[in-house]
């Protein structure tokens, strides 16, 4: 079984290096939750989690050309999501010594005074607004009430009558369609972007 999948890892890692955006999904969606079990087991958050995701899978994107060259990809992979977990601790810590935390998230896209970036920006601001648009009503008052208006998934519970359980389901449904969505919509890079951007 072992030796099956590291015959399609290899398939798809030639065809991630030729730049095969679907290529890319097709291992991203097969390796994200084995990197998302070993970051939320060092960090303990759903959200690092996710941003350790992200960006893992961002730098796999951005190297890209040296994926044929890999002899083990999981050993690889699990190698890169260690490393980035061992700097973003240290990055948290250091942060959290040199400035109090506000209790506010930033969701916000970062600023640019370039005007192609400014351009992509407003590109990727509004497939994000046409993705949150099409969520189920209640995924949407979800991901609005923490995503765009900072509420802790207890207090949006409390302001919706569910359960936190609930709410973190409704969070997490909302959150891979919106991938989904950015993924078909602008490409895999862009759309791991963006899904970043708003953590």
């Amino acid at each position: 079984m072992s030796e099956r999948k590291e015959d399609i890892g290899r398939g798809l890692l030639q065809a991630v290096a030729e730049g095969d955006e679907r290529a890319f999904s097709e291992v991203f969606h097969h390796f994200r939750n084995k990197v998302y079990a070993i970051a939320y087991k060092v960090t303990d958050s759903e959200a690092l989690a996710e941003e350790v995701l992200l960006d893992v899978f961002l730098k796999v994107w951005l190297k890209r050309e040296q994926l044929p060259q890999i002899e083990h990809f999981t050993a690889w992979l699990f190698t890169i999501t260690r490393n980035h977990l061992f700097n973003l601790l240290k990055q948290t810590a250091m942060r959290m010594q040199a400035a109090p935390l506000t209790g506010q998230e930033d969701y916000s896209f970062p600023c640019s005074d370039n005007p192609a970036a400014i351009l992509q920006e407003k590109e990727y601001r509004k497939v994000l607004r046409q993705a949150v648009d099409r969520l189920p009503p209640q995924q949407k008052k979800v991901y609005r009430l923490i995503k765009e208006h900072g509420l802790k998934r207890e207090e949006a519970a409390m302001e919706l009558n569910l359960s936190p359980e609930t709410v973190k389901r409704h969070l997490s449904d909302a959150m891979q369609f919106i991938r989904v969505y950015c993924v078909s919509h602008l490409g895999a890079w862009a759309a791991l972007t963006i899904v970043k951007g708003i953590l």
